[in-house]
C-alpha cells in the first residue's frame, strides 16, 4: 500500500525509516503505521507534506513542541487506503530518533520474552494503551516509560536478559 501510492519514494529525501508496532507484528486493527524522517527545515517540510498528502483523506498536521528529549516536530497524518499513517519529522538522524530506538528495544524484549509476552502487549494495547506505555508496565519499568526503554537500548543481549530477570540458555 505505501509501494502504491510511492509514500515512501516521495519521503526518500528524508531518510525515511517504517517504525512501531507493525513492523514488530504487534499491532492492533487501530495501530498506525509509523514513519521517522530527518527534517532540516520544518516549514519547507511542512509545504511539502501539504503539496503530497494534501489530498489524502484525514490529512492533518501539528507542530509538536520540544521537550527536554526530542526536538521540535511536525506530526503529519493522513489515510491510505483505510489505515492511518503518521509521519514524524524532526531535525535529528532517523535511526537516532527515540521512535527507532524504541522500535529496535522492543524488538530485542520480544525475541528474549516470547510470544507469551507479545500476546499479553497485544491485549493491553487493545485496551487502548500505547505500546512504551505497555511495554513498561509488563516489564516493571519505573518512570517515564520512553525514557526507560531507550536506557535499555545501550544493554549487551546478557544485561537485557538479567535486567528483564529471563533465565539464559
Amino acid at each position: 500500500m505505501l509501494g502504491r501510492h510511492q509514500v515512501l519514494e516521495s519521503l526518500a529525501a528524508y531518510d525515511p525509516e517504517v517504525v512501531g508496532t507493525l513492523p514488530l507484528a504487534i499491532g492492533t486493527p487501530e495501530s498506525d503505521i509509523d514513519i521517522l524522517c530527518r527534517v532540516s527545515d520544518l516549514a519547507a517540510f511542512d509545504a511539502f507534506a501539504d503539496e503530497r498528502f494534501g489530498g489524502f483523506d484525514g490529512y492533518s498536521r501539528h507542530l509538536r513542541n520540544a521537550t527536554r528529549h526530542v526536538a521540535e516536530a511536525l506530526v503529519v497524518c493522513f489515510d491510505c487506503e483505510g489505515l492511518p499513517i503518521e509521519i514524524f519529522a524532526t531535525n535529528g538522524p532517523t535511526r537516532t530518533q527515540y521512535g527507532f530506538i524504541h522500535m529496535l528495544v522492543e524488538a530485542r524484549i520480544l525475541s528474549v520474552m516470547g510470544d507469551a509476552f507479545a500476546n499479553d502487549v497485544r491485549a493491553l494495547k487493545q485496551s487502548g494503551l500505547k505500546t512504551e506505555p505497555v511495554f513498561a508496565k509488563l516489564l516493571g519499568l519505573a518512570g517515564d516509560p520512553y525514557i526507560a526503554l531507550a536506557e535499555l537500548a545501550e544493554l549487551s543481549p546478557s544485561e537485557l536478559c538479567e535486567r528483564l530477570d529471563v533465565p539464559r540458555n
